[in-house]
C-alpha cells in the first residue's frame, strides 16, 4: 500500500468490482481511505472508512475490525476531531488481540505523539515492541521504534532517538525495504540537527542522499533539510548552492516548489534579491495553482521582501498580505506589515508608514525572538521617522537586547541570518544618531559582538539544557508543519513557548543575570594605556575613523566606503 499507492487504490477497486466477501470489501475500502487521507481528501476518506468499518463488523472478524478501526481513528484526529479519533483508538485496542493489537497500539501510539501525549505514546510503544519482536513482525517493530524514536526527539531524548533510530535502521539492514535504510539514515541527521549537532547532520545526510541515488529516488524533502542546516550554521551561499543543485532533479510536484521558496530564502541570505524574485515568482505561481494557501502566502512575502531589496517600491500588496498571513495565524505577518512601513516610508507616505509600522510594533513585547525583534524595528524606523531621537535609541536598545538574549540562550543557529540582517538595522539607524565619537564607538561595538557571534554548531555540554533545546526545535518544527498544513495545533505552540522559557532560566542561572554587550569605553581608554586603537565604521556608505587612546575618542570622516573598496 505505502511503496505504491496508486497500485494499491487499482486494486481496491478491481476488489471491489468483483463481488467480494465483506471481510475483502473492508480491506477494499480500507485501502481507499488510506489513499484519500494520504493526498489531503479528508471527507472522503472518512465516508470509506466507515464503511469498511461496517463491513469489518459484518464479516465478524475481531482482527479486522480492529485493524479500520485503529485507521478511522487517526483519520478523524487529522481531521481535528481529535476527542472523537481517540475514542475510536479506544475500541481497536479493545478488539485487537496479538500482533494486530499491537499494530493497533503502534497507530494509537503515531496519534498521541500528534496530539502531543508524549507519555501516552511511549506507554502505547512500549506495550507492542514485546510482542512484535516475539512474532518476528521485522517491519512493524522497525516501524515502532522509528515512531518510538520520534517521540523522544520531541521530549529532547536525543540520544534515546538516536539509540532507537540505530536498532531501526539495523532491522531494516535485514530486509529488502532499501527506502526504509535509507530513511533511517536521513532520521539520523534529523536527531544530529534537532539537537544541534551541525557537522553530524550533514554528514548523515550526506549519506542518505547517497542511498537514495543508487535507488534513483529523488529525495527534495533530504535537500531542504540540508539547506535549512547549512542555513543555520551560516553557510548561506553553500545553502544556495545545494537548493540550486536540487533543482534539476526531477521529483514530486509539491516538495519541488517547497524548494524552490527554501531557494529564494537561501539567495535572499546570500545577497542575491534578483535570484530570490525569480525563484519566489515561480513557487507563487506553482502554490496558488496547487490551492496550498500557507505556503503561497509566504511565498509572495519573499516575493515582495527580494523585489524590495532591489529597489522596487512600487509593491503595494504588502497590508493585504499581512493581513492574509494573520489570518493564517503565522507569525510571519509582523514581518509582512514591517515591510509594507518600509515600502511607504521609501514612498514618502508617512501616514501609511505610521499605520502599518505601529501595527507591527505592537508584536515588540510577545511571540518568538525574531517576531519581537521585528516589533522593536518597526518602532525604530517610525520614532527615526517622526524624529523621535530617544525613543528611536531606546527601540534599538531594547531589539538588541532581544537577538542578544536569544544569542545567549537559544545558541542564536537557527535565526542567525535573519538576526544578523535585523541587528545591522537597528545598529545602522543608532550609529546615524550617534551625536559623539564615543556613541558612535558604543554602538558599533555593540553591533559587532551580534554580528560576529558564531553560533555553537554542537550541542551545549550541560544534558538538561541539551534536551530542552532539542525538544524546542523539534516541537517548533512540528508547530510551523501544522500551520503549513492548514492545522495549527495550539498545543504545540504552547510547548513551545514553555520549552523557551524554561530554556531561558536554565541558561541564566548558570550564566547570571543578561544586560546586553555593553562597551566600557573609560576602561578601554585606561587598558590601552599608551597605545591607540582605530575603528573604521561604516555608516550608510561612508567609513568613519573612530580614533581612541590618550585619554579621549575622536571621529574622523574617511571617505566613501566603495572608494577604500576599489583601493583594496
Amino acid at each position: 500500500m505505502f511503496a505504491r499507492p496508486t497500485d494499491a487504490l487499482t486494486g481496491a477497486g478491481a476488489l471491489l468490482d468483483s463481488r467480494p466477501t465483506p471481510h475483502d470489501a473492508s480491506i477494499a475500502y480500507q485501502v481507499m481511505g488510506i489513499w484519500e487521507r494520504d493526498f489531503g481528501q479528508l471527507a472522503t476518506a472518512l465516508h470509506h472508512l466507515r464503511r469498511a468499518r461496517d463491513l469489518a463488523v459484518r464479516s465478524g472478524s475481531a482482527d479486522r475490525e480492529a485493524d479500520v478501526l485503529a485507521t478511522l481513528g487517526a483519520a478523524l484526529v487529522h481531521a481535528g476531531r481529535t476527542r472523537q479519533g481517540l475514542v475510536t483508538m479506544e475500541r481497536a485496542v479493545a478488539r485487537g488481540e496479538g500482533v494486530t493489537a499491537a499494530r493497533v497500539l503502534f497507530r494509537r501510539a503515531y496519534v498521541r505523539w500528534v496530539v502531543g501525549d508524549h507519555e501516552g505514546s511511549l506507554a502505547d510503544c512500549r506495550r507492542a515492541l514485546p510482542v512484535l519482536r516475539k512474532e518476528g513482525d521485522v517491519i512493524w517493530t522497525a516501524r515502532t521504534l522509528t515512531l518510538r524514536a520520534t517521540v523522544h526527539l520531541a521530549v529532547g531524548a536525543a540520544d534515546r532517538a538516536a539509540a532507537d533510530f540505530a536498532a531501526a535502521e539495523e532491522l531494516w539492514a535485514g530486509t529488502d525495504q532499501d527506502h526504509d535504510k535509507a530513511k533511517a539514515v536521513e532520521n539520523r541527521g534529523l536527531v544530529a540537527s534537532r539537537a544541534g549537532d551541525a557537522p553530524a547532520a550533514l554528514r548523515h545526510l550526506d549519506e542518505a542522499a547517497r542511498l537514495y541515488e543508487s535507488l534513483g529516488t529523488p529525495a527534495v524533502m533530504l535537500a531542504i533539510q540540508r539547506c535549512e542546516v547549512l542555513l543555520s550554521a551560516g553557510l548561506t551561499r553553500e545553502a544556495l548552492d545545494e537548493a540550486s543543485a536540487a533543482l534539476t532533479v526531477n521529483g514530486q510536484a509539491t516538495r519541488a516548489a517547497e524548494l524552490r521558496l527554501v531557494a529564494a530564502r537561501a539567495a535572499i541570505a546570500a545577497g542575491d534579491p534578483a535570484l530570490a524574485a525569480e525563484h519566489a515568482t515561480v513557487a507563487v505561481r506553482v502554490f496558488a495553482r496547487q490551492h496550498r494557501a500557507w505556503w503561497h502566502a509566504h511565498a509572495r512575502l519573499v516575493l515582495l521582501q527580494a523585489r524590495y531589496a532591489t529597489g522596487d517600491h512600487t509593491v503595494r500588496d504588502a497590508p493585504a498580505l499581512a493581513t492574509r498571513l494573520a489570518e493564517l495565524r503565522s507569525p510571519e505577518a509582523v514581518l509582512a506589515r514591517l515591510l509594507a512601513g518600509r515600502i511607504a516610508l521609501a514612498r514618502d507616505d508617512l501616514a501609511a508608514a505610521r499605520v502599518h509600522l505601529t501595527s507591527a510594533a505592537e508584536a515588540r513585547r510577545r511571540g518568538p525572538a525574531h517576531v519581537r525583534a521585528d516589533g522593536w524595528t518597526a518602532l525604530a524606523l517610525l520614532a527615526a521617522a517622526t524624529g523621535d531621537r530617544r525613543l528611536m535609541l531606546n527601540a534599538c536598545r531594547r531589539g538588541l537586547d532581544v537577538l542578544d538574549e536569544h544569542r545567549m540562550t537559544m545558541g542564536a543557529a537557527e535565526l542567525r541570518v535573519r538576526a544578523t540582517v535585523q541587528g545591522a538595522e537597528l545598529a545602522t539607524l543608532a550609529q546615524r544618531a550617534a551625536r559623539s565619537a564615543r556613541d558612535l564607538l558604543r554602538w558599533s561595538d555593540r553591533w559587532r559582538a551580534t554580528a560576529l557571534a558564531v553560533p555553537p554548531i554542537r550541542p551545549p555540554a550541560d544534558p538538561e539544557l541539551a534536551r530542552d533545546l532539542t525538544a524546542f526545535r523539534e516541537v517548533g518544527s512540528r508547530a510551523e508543519a501544522a500551520r503549513a498544513a492548514g492545522s495549527p495545533q495550539p498545543a504545540l505552540d504552547r510547548e513551545q513557548r514553555r520549552l523557551e522559557r524554561r530554556i531561558r532560566a536554565h541558561t541564566l542561572r548558570l550564566r547570571g543575570h543578561f544586560d546586553g554587550d555593553r562597551l566600557d569605553v573609560a576602561a578601554l581608554l585606561t587598558a590601552l594605556g599608551d597605545e591607540w586603537l582605530v575603528a573604521i565604521v561604516p555608516v550608510d556608505g561612508r567609513l568613519h575613523a573612530v580614533v581612541c587612546g590618550d585619554g579621549r575618542v575622536r571621529r574622523f570622516s574617511a571617505g566613501p566606503a566603495a572608494d577604500a573598496a576599489l583601493e583594496a
